[in-house]
């Protein structure tokens, strides 16, 4: 959401654009980083609004003050700045920004629209019959049946609102990637082999997220132990947010090897560094019915960097393209038994060409998910704001 921000920050300069975050203290910037922030957005006529996120026990209180401050944030910027629309990223954000649209008056735009609520009930996060479950589930449908306009990720949805009848102009508008910046680096490829002592034609598969929650867990590692029997000589690269001693026990506990794979984190500036790096890349999103509806922005991450990849079925519209463009594998569920099913279409991947299958992984990227092809359709939706 942020590049299309700056994107049309800069080709409408006549839109001031007001950023609210709800910042974690977990990620917490310096003074000294809050402040270049505060710069660099206002190159593109942002003005950033941090505001603190509260989790934890006494979540519902916590959640009504944290309302309550963007509820009085926004009253400020309507009074004061002459707000006239507010647009949110995704339906937990977009839950507040729909309550404050109706409560002010404002057109409400709902970017990336999914059924967030879907996704916890399907991984059981929380059961049906949670407040949290029936809170949001209820304010989704509102929003989605009530919004100005709305941007979702893929057709699926688009065709669910049109069912639905809402009266939002709807868009399709999946997470995208800026293909220019994400791309295959051939020196951070050798750079990030050379800290790891891995020489380069040893293949590495590549894990870059987070573990549990709306995430395979335990599963992940079950998919590598099985991958290492039919081929011992594998390697795991993991790069996710998560901690690395949790990580390092998955695997473990499934009987990999310390020597057989590597867990770290990594800067959003480096990413493509790390998937320059490996040689094939997995997605840990499980097969819900929900996960049609969503929009995970890694596999135009691993696609614009030439990387094939691995995906359960029903994800997105990203099964479709692995088997459309023939650059990527698709399996049902995470099991012993689906692995070694598609083991033969991962070794025949990666025994290709690394040139000809980097160039056909980038074009379907670019066409799925890259940004140049999806800016006039932000553009025309800012123009209405």
């Amino acid at each position: 959401m942020l590049l299309l921000l700056q994107h049309v920050g800069l080709q409408q300069p006549d839109l001031r654009l007001h950023l609210i975050t709800y910042e974690q203290d977990e990620y917490a910037l310096s003074p000294d980083q809050q402040r270049q922030r505060h710069q660099d957005f206002a190159q593109y006529h942002i003005h950033w609004h941090p505001l603190r996120w509260h989790s934890g026990r006494f979540k519902l209180l916590k959640k009504a003050y944290d309302l309550a401050m963007g509820i009085g944030l926004v009253l400020r910027l309507k009074l004061f700045s002459g707000a006239r629309a507010i647009v949110s990223l995704g339906t937990i954000a977009g839950s507040f920004a729909y309550l404050m649209a109706r409560l002010f008056g404002l057109r409400y735009y709902g970017y990336q629209y999914e059924p967030h609520s879907e996704f916890m009930r399907d991984c059981r996060v929380w059961s049906e019959n949670s407040l949290a479950y029936k809170g949001l589930h209820y304010l989704e449908r509102a929003s989605g049946m009530n919004a100005d306009i709305l941007s979702t990720g893929t057709g699926h949805m688009v065709q669910r609102l049109q069912a639905w009848g809402s009266r939002a102009q709807v868009y399709k508008l999946p997470s995208c990637v800026d293909e220019a910046k994400m791309q295959f680096r051939p020196a951070g490829r050798q750079r990030i082999r050379q800290q790891l002592g891995l020489a380069d034609d040893r293949p590495v598969i590549l894990y870059l997220g987070k573990f549990g929650g709306i995430y395979y867990e335990r599963e992940v590692a079950v998919l590598f132990r099985t991958f290492l029997a039919e081929r011992p000589d594998l390697f795991f690269l993991i790069v996710s947010p998560d901690t690395a001693d949790y990580v390092q026990n998955l695997m473990i506990a499934e009987g990999l090897l310390p020597q057989q794979f590597a867990v770290t984190r990594s800067p959003y500036e480096q990413v493509p560094d790390y998937i320059s790096a490996a040689d094939f890349g997995v997605v840990a999103v499980p097969s819900f019915p929900s996960q049609r509806f969503r929009s995970p922005i890694k596999v135009g991450e691993y696609l614009c960097c030439g990387l094939p990849y691995l995906v359960c079925a029903g994800v997105s519209e990203d099964d479709r393209v692995a088997e459309q463009y023939g650059v990527g594998v698709v399996v049902s569920e995470f099991s012993t038994a689906e692995a070694a099913r598609v083991w033969p279409g991962i070794r025949q991947l990666l025994a290709e060409d690394k040139e000809t299958l980097r160039a056909r992984c980038r074009e379907a990227g670019i066409e799925y998910r890259g940004l140049a092809q999806y800016l006039p359709t932000a553009e025309g939706i800012f123009a209405q704001l």
